[in-house]
């Protein structure tokens, strides 16, 4: 999540050394050699799919990041990749110079998304987001975008009520979109129902920039980052503790839940690149082992297929992770497809869970509006089928959402007469 397009090709992921509690991996880091050892910024993961940006280049992995395939340029001239994103089929690129592009067919061909971006700074793309079938834009000066992927419509601003116009991250977690807006010590957060950003504080403003970098969840406990270090909310980000790993300013962060770990790569902008990691939650740090290979600048960290990959000045780097540690978040939830499908009258949505859980049910139209909230609450372990009637409804498509504490999924209904 960038802070200053001046300085983000000198970024660092950056954690100062402490008396050490380390993991003791006996793996150590090692650059990918499949892939040139040139600068990669943005990584992509879901299941064994690993998608890394290198120079004006996309390169796609489907086994875990063991075999590779290239892109063709993605743009006309080379900029600084900042964000992928994956929906409905195709790959997005938000880069810092050139706006957005995507692709359907692994980067053989590539299509400009750039249509509706108007603005100062509405082509600096600082980060990407999907939430349902919208695409959400980050930028560096004209807020926030959002493109509905469904109907393929031209970008349209998404800036009600929101305080700043530099977006220096964007997530969606649980169905809400986080936005680093701004660098005093706030983010911008927006839930449907409605459109409306609304900023609220994760920690208390100095007077110098503290932007809101990164957010994750693990089980009940929301972490963040900032640029003045680490931070840990019980309640859903309403209020927030602070941890201060002495790095001094940040400039760019990233958190990754692994197993029972959190693993936080932290930048700083003099060019250092360190890691901590948490095992209670967020509550202590500690130095993560091993420690990045010296020498070259960290720029975002995933975990795919048992292993963290991290995103360096000097190509793509991976480590093999212990065979104990899994990725968190295994679904306590399925989720069905409802039936009948396209419905008329009433329909049923079956829904599984395998342990008790809070669970929030709702039905969202394709503006993203919530028309329908079917069940919020405590609900037991087992098998149920949710029918409703929605004759009310208007004809067209519809997403139904299940959120509970291992995560979101959602699926599409068509509603016909």
């Amino acid at each position: 999540m960038m802070l200053n397009h001046a300085i983000f090709r000198t970024l660092s992921l950056t954690l100062l050394c402490f008396p050490a509690i380390t993991a003791g991996y006996a793996q150590q880091w090692e650059r990918v050699e499949a892939l040139p050892a040139n600068e990669f910024t943005a990584l992509f993961s879901s299941g064994n799919v690993l998608i890394a940006a290198g120079v004006n280049r996309v390169h796609f992995s489907y086994d875990g990041g063991e075999t590779w395939s290239d892109s063709n340029p993605v743009f006309a001239a080379p900029g600084f990749i900042t964000s992928l994103q994956y929906a409905n089929g195709r790959l997005y690129v938000g880069d810092i110079d050139h706006g957005v592009a995507s692709t359907s067919d692994n980067g053989q061909h590539w299509q400009s998304e750039n249509t509706g971006l108007n603005g100062l700074g509405a082509f600096n793309i600082t980060s990407l987001a999907v939430r349902e079938d919208f695409l959400y834009a980050g930028t560096s000066g004209s807020g926030v975008f959002v493109k509905n992927l469904i109907a393929n419509s031209p970008w349209v601003s998404y800036n009600a009520g929101m305080p700043w116009s530099n977006i220096f991250s964007l997530n969606e977690l649980d169905g809400k979109l986080y936005a680093g807006a701004g660098g005093s010590s706030t983010f911008a957060v927006q839930a449907p129902p409605g459109n409306a950003w609304i900023e609220k504080p994760f920690s208390n403003f100095s007077g110098e920039l503290d932007a809101f970098l990164d957010i994750t969840r693990q089980d009940n406990i929301v972490l963040g980052a900032g640029s003045s270090g680490l931070f840990r909310s019980t309640d859903g980000g309403e209020s927030w503790t602070y941890y201060n790993p002495g790095t001094g300013f940040l400039e760019y962060a990233r958190l990754v839940v692994a197993g029972n770990q959190v693993i936080a790569s932290l930048t700083k902008t003099s060019g250092q690149s360190f890691l901590q990691a948490t095992e209670d939650q967020g509550l202590s740090w500690h130095n993560f082992d091993p420690e990045f290979p010296p020498g070259s600048i960290a720029y975002d960290l995933i975990l795919c297929n048992n292993q963290l990959f991290s995103a360096r000045s000097n190509g793509l780097w991976r480590l093999v992770l212990p065979t104990n540690t899994q990725e968190r978040g295994a679904p306590n939830a399925f989720l069905g497809q409802n039936f009948p499908n396209p419905a008329s009258v009433a329909t049923t949505i079956p829904v599984t869970l395998l342990n008790s859980d809070h669970v929030s049910l709702m039905v969202i139209d394709a503006t993203g509006l919530i028309v329908r909230q079917l069940y919020h609450g405590k609900q037991a372990a087992g098998s149920y089928e949710i029918s409703f009637d929605v004759t009310n409804l208007a004809a067209g498509f519809y997403t139904y959402r299940l959120v509970t504490a291992s995560g979101t999924v959602a699926r599409r209904m068509v509603i016909g007469r």
